[in-house]
């Protein structure tokens, strides 16, 4: 995505971001838009951008509520670096629950693959326990 698809705001607090920290930035933050294809415009909010300064990250995205990371770093492009790297991992995540939200019979299932009563089936499943399958089995024979 170029930066004509993906707005980037900058605003400096106490201090003005240069136009050399702005390209750093913008060369880092359009890659964020590949994590995820909903993001609508990223803001970089720095306080005292030139000595030890203190960055906020807010992603916006076209639905929901904007994803926030910040950091404090001794410069400004290892804050932003660091702060590409927590958004990532936000946007990762955020993704991977909404697939997991789409996906039929996800909702009982665990990271591998196992879930509740799906493991219990057969004769084995416990003394007194009926399993879905025995339900459905009864429910076809009479």
């Amino acid at each position: 995505m170029t930066n004509e698809e993906l707005p980037i705001v900058f605003k400096g607090r106490h201090d003005h971001i240069s136009t050399r920290m702005q390209e750093h930035a913008v060369k880092k933050l359009e890659k964020l838009a590949r994590y995820n294809d909903r993001v609508s415009r990223i803001e970089v909010v720095a306080d005292h951008a030139h000595e030890s300064p203190e960055v906020e990250l807010i992603v916006h995205m076209r639905r929901g509520k904007p994803m926030v990371a910040k950091d404090q770093g001794e410069t400004f492009a290892a804050t932003i670096d660091s702060l590409v790297a927590k958004m990532e991992k936000q946007l990762k995540k955020q993704k991977e629950k909404l697939k997991d939200h789409k996906v039929p019979g996800a909702r009982g299932a665990t990271a591998s693959g196992k879930g509740g009563k799906a493991t219990k089936r057969g004769k084995g499943a416990g003394k007194g326990e009926e399993t879905y399958e025995d339900v459905v089995r009864k429910s076809l024979r009479g």
